[in-house]
């Protein structure tokens, strides 16, 4: 019956669940059927984090691990830019695979998308959490400093966390091969402005170097360590302010069937005027992919980021904006838009 409904409206999200809840019962051990109904209904809303998660842990339970692999690569296809996916992914990485750089591979993947979402700390976490766990204190400052760079809704806990691990290690287990072999002027040079612009890397080893002039004690030098990295954090949480109110107005960050209130939906297009207001492209291409989550069903945001990178002479990342609108039910509202022809 089920079946039939939604083949006559694939885009009715309760009919969606029920035929997802009811295969579980009826078919709780058949993952022919389970992976049936979770492909149709992910081909329609692949935003749906959550049920990537559902399908994921049915393949572990009676599928194989490379299945579930398959799933959670999918899973970050479809919503690339959620945090919460790449956690889940990473979490499931930990469990299975037992080579270090494995896991950091695809911990850099994730961060490379979400790694300056402001709500991107439960990743960091994760992140942190391993590198804690393998005694590696050069990467684990390392990321801390990469953490410091942009506003976060936990950037005070990771610079006091940073602060606590800088005064419980030697400076030398602190630094980098890169950092404690680089010239100082070097070292000067990256600190005058350039600190700001790190890459995110496979090898996480591969961080902002700190000035340390060839006769500082090392409480000296540990003290320029902690100073810039400070600098940091200073600059991030001048930009948080800027941001901080549309932040909290984010009240449903994840995608949702249910509609958005008006009030939510204008905060998305005030903070848009702003982020765009700074030229900064990298923030303003990360901020649209955040919304287009929350806010996918709104065909005016999707329109609005064409436009936008249009404007800004980027027009592969227009191309790219559409392409996820048209491989799910987005593509009801984008039959007749195009970017030749916006």
């Amino acid at each position: 019956r089920l079946w039939s409904i939604l083949r006559a409206n694939s885009l009715d999200f309760n009919a969606w669940t029920a035929l997802i809840e009811e295969t579980e019962k009826v078919a709780e051990n058949n993952i022919l059927k389970i992976r049936k109904v979770y492909d149709a209904f992910l081909a329609e809303f692949p935003l749906c984090y959550g049920y990537w998660k559902k399908y994921a842990d049915h393949e572990a339970r009676i599928g194989s691990m490379d299945k579930v692999v398959e799933v959670y690569e999918r899973a970050v296809q479809g919503v690339t830019y959620s945090v919460d996916i790449w956690v889940l992914y990473c979490s499931f990485a930990i469990e299975t695979y037992g080579d270090p750089e494995t896991i950091r591979r695809l911990f850099e993947r994730g961060l490379a998308y979400v790694g300056t979402d402001y709500l991107s700390f439960p990743l960091w976490d994760k992140y942190i959490e391993y590198e804690y766990m393998h005694q590696e204190w050069s990467r684990l400052a390392a990321i801390y400093t990469r953490i410091l760079e942009n506003p976060n809704q936990q950037l005070d806990r990771y610079f006091n966390s940073f602060k606590e691990l800088a005064a419980s290690r030697p400076l030398s287990e602190l630094r980098t091969v890169e950092e404690a072999a680089a010239p100082a002027s070097d070292m000067v040079s990256e600190a005058d402005g350039q600190v700001n612009e790190v890459v995110v890397h496979s090898d996480a080893a591969e961080q902002t170097p700190k000035p340390i002039s060839a006769g500082s004690t090392d409480a000296e030098e540990l003290e320029k360590y902690v100073a810039i990295r400070e600098e940091l954090y200073k600059k991030a949480k001048e930009f948080n302010s800027k941001i901080l109110g549309f932040e909290t107005a984010i009240r449903r960050p994840y995608f949702h069937a249910r509609p958005l209130n008006v009030a939510e939906l204008e905060n998305w297009h005030n903070y848009l005027d702003v982020i765009e207001s700074e030229g900064d492209l990298n923030k303003v291409v990360k901020l649209y992919e955040r919304c287009l989550i929350a806010c996918a069903s709104y065909p005016e945001y999707w329109i609005r980021y064409v436009l936008c990178m249009e404007a800004s002479g980027s027009m592969d990342l227009a191309d790219n904006a559409l392409a996820p609108s048209c491989k799910s039910f987005h593509c009801v509202i984008f039959t007749s838009i195009s970017v030749t022809n916006i």
